[in-house]
């Protein structure tokens, strides 16, 4: 859980999440929490300040005289508040799919501390490790209230929830809490989490959203017209891991079933077609990602997720060794509409 170097940050889009909630309260929010409205970095790289994000929060609490602020913020999450990672936990088939890539991307919504799943033999942990470092409750209870609000949003079903718990102190208004989550709130505890039963997993979602998958078919089009003409199995293999990406990292196993074979054999007849699988990967990242950079609206950071990488950084290493140079300097060669 700590491999990953850690910036201590949230995204702009989060934070939005505080000012609009504060101007529907009739405030200005730049007034009342003296920082300009928050606008996303287009490199992806930018991000407000934990510590910043707890501030805010705190003086918009006092301001409203809401003790209740983070539960009654999180009532009005959107996908679009999320960032990219909205739209593909939308667009996942079920609540299983839409935390298994919330798990896996969630640095992009919450870069602070990492988070991992424990599967028990009827019951499904989600557990944020707070050894090195350890947000204000506020931070902690606006997080959790999002998380679970945005699910049970999503889903055609209630989510019921067994156990919330919390490290940080218990505030004076438990009982609210308890109502919010409907279940046991536990605080002061060292694996702040939630406890799930695993049946969890199966509950489909509301309506997926379409505008990802459209968009991801719409380029994995465009790359196989722009690719020479290839040996059939090529060709397959290409198409398969363009649709496969939004779900993380291609492996030939799961490419292999969905056309029906078994990895060695898919591996046989690439050889026979003087290439690799992995080298199929790579080419097609590589045009791809060409065809997200010429999308402004699209940063480094949701490029890298829509290819596969849970890390921007990966990416960037990845295309500096495809083509000698960073994606951010290639993006400013490109002439757009």
């Amino acid at each position: 859980m700590k491999n990953a170097l850690y910036r201590r940050v949230v995204p702009e889009t989060y934070v939005q999440l505080l000012y609009e909630y504060m101007e529907s309260k009739g405030h200005v929010p730049e007034q009342a929490l003296g920082h300009p409205w928050p606008t996303p970095d287009p490199s992806g790289i930018g991000g407000v300040d934990v510590e910043v994000w707890a501030t805010m929060l705190e003086t918009a609490q006092a301001l409203l005289k809401c003790s209740s602020l983070p539960l009654e913020m999180a009532k009005t999450i959107t996908p679009r508040h999320l960032g990219v990672l909205g739209a593909v936990l939308l667009a996942s088939c079920n609540l299983g799919a839409a935390l298994m890539r919330f798990e896996q991307y969630q640095r992009l919504i919450f870069d602070v501390n990492p988070m991992e799943f424990r599967f028990n033999e009827n019951t499904i942990d989600l557990v944020w490790d707070v050894s090195d470092f350890r947000v204000r409750s506020i931070v902690e209870q606006a997080g959790f209230a999002v998380t679970l609000h945005f699910a049970r949003t999503i889903c055609r079903n209630d989510v019921p929830c067994l156990q919330v718990r919390f490290s940080g102190e218990e505030p004076a208004n438990v009982k609210a809490f308890e109502e919010f989550f409907g279940c046991s709130v536990q605080f002061n505890c060292k694996e702040p989490g939630f406890l799930f039963d695993q049946s969890i997993l199966t509950l489909p979602l509301r309506s997926a959203d379409p505008s990802l998958l459209q968009m991801l078919e719409q380029h994995a089009n465009q790359l196989l017209d722009k690719l020479p003409r290839q040996q059939e199995i090529v060709e397959k293999v290409r198409r398969e891991i363009a649709k496969s990406l939004r779900d993380g990292e291609p492996d030939i196993h799961t490419i292999s079933s969905k056309l029906h074979c078994s990895s060695r054999t898919l591996q046989r007849k690439l050889m026979s077609a003087n290439t690799q699988f992995r080298q199929e990967v790579g080419i097609v990242r590589l045009q791809l990602a060409n065809n997200y950079l010429k999308d402004r609206r699209l940063k480094i950071v949701d490029i890298a997720l829509l290819l596969g990488y849970s890390e921007h950084s990966a990416f960037t290493r990845a295309y500096k060794e495809w083509t000698g140079i960073a994606p951010h300097e290639v993006r400013e060669d490109f002439v757009f509409a």
